[in-house]
């Protein structure tokens, strides 16, 4: 048997002597360690190269200048290479907007793995990038701190532990933003302006559309200003139908209603010009005089051509209310239907003419009635008169739109003295031409038309209907005998 008190270095259990086992442990070990620190060396040598090849040294210069800040807030730095970006953000400091976090008390604690990670990863990006600006573009000002403090702890609030705008929210942009100062008193300011909510619409660091907006400026009026019924009308107004609001809309406050940037006239005829020549004509509508479009035109959508608020002729009632009551007259023109409106005679805009008329005196009828009248009308005795001393443009209660009954309206130009039949009191010598007599060839009331004459001309003299004065054919027609049947008067 061996000696009690002596180990066999061989029998399993035992301890090693220092220096045989030992060491090679702590050697791997250390070659782990070093194995570890050169990737993580390299990971860093990595992170940087690349950084500092797809940025651009502005943006370099950027984030290294506002470290501090970006170490937690990296969700911002990508944002420092989109298409707008608020120039505080881009040149200056965070600190020209934000106060810096208030007093916190701080422990150290292995906790916040996220957190300690996110910031010690933003500084091997960035920080040996802030060294190399600091040294090459020392003129530009260093920052106080370098953000490089990173330890693992969790902070507890005691005061303003939240960054807060450096001034209220309504004046802050105006520190910068002066100049748009008028806008919030003029008569028409947009309301998220005028009460300072300018994040509303702008993104206060950067954003993928143009003026640092939220959205896509076609997506973003339609948030607030409802336009779906009117995209889903008849015709859209094609600024509309694009949403570029913008084009007519100021989006921060105008002198003109509706936020418009210019009154209604000059605005329109920037897309309609062949309508600014009306402008100069001596007669024109009063609302188109008055910049007034709305009062007739719709701005985005409608379901009446050409973007008018209603069908014509309601339309023109709404202004001309008599005008309606003669068009329920017995005898009227066609308008309303078809066939005829208002501005088939009248110009909406301006006119060279009175009334807004088309056309100057009897070529204003001839535009309809030129086959039917004017051939034989301007080679009658009648050439010189205007068609509106016999006819009214509108509705009469006497056919066809006569200003008064046949003959009366005949004896206005035609002394009664030598036309008009006896009286009880006065005798003449004349034909009857009243209504209560009896055209038996026309087979209706006796009147100057009716049978005898054509007001608007024919090819026989004294406007004669079928036979040239003094010859007895037109006397005939009613004042003849046929043999077996009594047609006329015999004398």
């Amino acid at each position: 048997m061996g000696d009690p008190g002596f180990s066999d270095p061989t029998v399993g259990g035992a301890d090693l002597p220092d220096g045989v086992d030992g060491s090679s442990n702590r050697r791997g070990r250390l070659a782990l360690g070093l194995l570890l620190i050169a990737l993580l060396l390299l990971c860093a040598i990595t992170t940087m190269v690349e950084t500092f090849v797809s940025k651009t040294p502005d943006q370099i210069r950027v984030v290294t200048k506002n470290l501090e800040c970006l170490q937690c807030h990296s969700e911002l730095i990508p944002q420092m290479s989109w298409p707008s970006v608020h120039d505080p953000f881009v040149k200056k400091q965070c600190t020209t907007c934000h106060t810096p976090h208030g007093h916190v008390e701080a422990k150290s604690v292995v906790s916040g793995i996220s957190q300690t990670w996110e910031r010690t990863k933003t500084l091997i990006e960035w920080l040996p990038l802030k060294f190399v600006v600091d040294v090459f573009y020392s003129g530009e000002g260093k920052t106080g701190e370098t953000g490089g403090k990173v330890v693992s702890t969790t902070e507890t609030k005691v005061k303003d532990k939240d960054s807060t705008p450096t001034a209220s929210e309504d004046e802050l942009c105006w520190i910068c933003h002066g100049n748009l100062g008028p806008y919030r008193k003029m008569a028409y300011p947009h309301e998220p302006f005028k009460d300072g909510y300018c994040t509303n619409c702008h993104d206060p660091h950067a954003s993928k559309f143009r003026v640092l907006l939220t959205q896509d400026e076609r997506d973003l009026c339609v948030t607030c200003h409802r336009l779906g019924p009117e995209l889903a009308r008849t015709q859209v107004h094609p600024p509309v139908e694009g949403r570029f609001c913008t084009n007519c809309h100021h989006p921060h406050g105008s002198e003109y209603k509706g936020v418009l940037v210019a009154n209604q006239r000059d605005l329109c005829f920037t897309c309609h010009p062949s309508v600014a020549p009306l402008s100069l004509k001596p007669v024109q509508h009063e609302p188109f005089l008055d910049a007034r479009c709305t009062e007739c035109h719709e701005p985005h959508g409608s379901d009446y051509p050409p973007l008018l608020i209603k069908n014509q002729p309601p339309l023109c009632y709404d202004c001309h209310p008599g005008i309606q009551y003669d068009f329920l007259k017995k005898s009227h023109h066609p308008v309303g239907t078809v066939k005829l409106d208002c501005t088939g005679c009248h110009d909406p805009h301006g006119a060279d003419y009175p009334a807004l008329l088309a056309a100057k005196d009897n070529e204003m009828c001839y535009q309809c009635h030129r086959v039917a009248i004017q051939a034989t009308y301007d080679k009658s005795a009648h050439y010189k008169t205007l068609c509106i001393r016999c006819h009214t443009p509108h509705g009469s209660d006497y056919g066809p739109l006569l200003l008064a009954p046949n003959p009366d309206v005949c004896l206005r130009c035609h002394p009664a003295a030598d036309f008009d039949e006896s009286s009880s009191t006065t005798y003449r010598n004349n034909h009857p031409v009243r209504p209560r007599h009896y055209d038996v060839k026309a087979r209706e009331p006796l009147t100057c038309t009716s049978t005898c004459h054509n007001p608007h001309g024919t090819a026989h003299n004294y406007m004669l209907r079928y036979y040239d004065f003094p010859s007895d054919g037109n006397c005939l027609i009613c004042h003849q005998v046929v043999p077996g049947k009594r047609v006329g008067i015999d004398f």
